[in-house]
């Protein structure tokens, strides 16, 4: 059986704790799954962040994800996915369904934990955080 420590950490922290620098990159150099995970994350933590962007309270800040979790998620092969070419396509339905669920999970699990650095224990925007809303990671518009 696998235990987590105190000290390790996982897919969701590090795409959070290298969003800052991450944001900056025009292009990404795949070496392995992770980064092909970490790119989404970091895409996806730029979407959150610019529908944080006008919340002034940890309250409208967590109504904001929650709307955002209730999207629907797009796979790869259906038109709104951001990174054609990233993840291999679906190859029946019911895989397409469980990489939804899949994203859907670790969207909902990033988004928790985004809340918690974006905004301050006092329940006020985090201005060092929001201000990378305006960023654009690898030239992609965040709509």
């Amino acid at each position: 059986m696998f235990l987590c420590g105190a000290d390790t950490t996982d897919i969701v922290d590090e795409a959070i704790t290298f969003f800052r620098a991450n944001v900056f990159f025009r292009n990404f150099d795949i070496q392995s799954p992770a980064d092909k995970l970490l790119i989404y994350l970091t895409f996806y933590i730029n979407i959150a962040l610019k529908r944080l962007e006008g919340c002034r309270t940890l309250a409208e800040g967590t109504k904001a994800v929650i709307n955002l979790g209730l999207e629907k998620v797009p796979v790869p092969g259906e038109s709104g996915f951001p990174f054609p070419g990233l993840f291999p396509h679906p190859r029946s339905h019911h895989d397409a369904e469980l990489f939804r669920n899949y994203l859907k999970q670790i969207r909902e699990e990033t988004s928790g934990r985004l809340l918690s650095v974006a905004y301050r224990p006092n329940g006020t925007p985090n201005k060092w955080w929001l201000a990378f809303a305006k960023r654009k990671f690898m030239n992609i518009i965040v709509p």
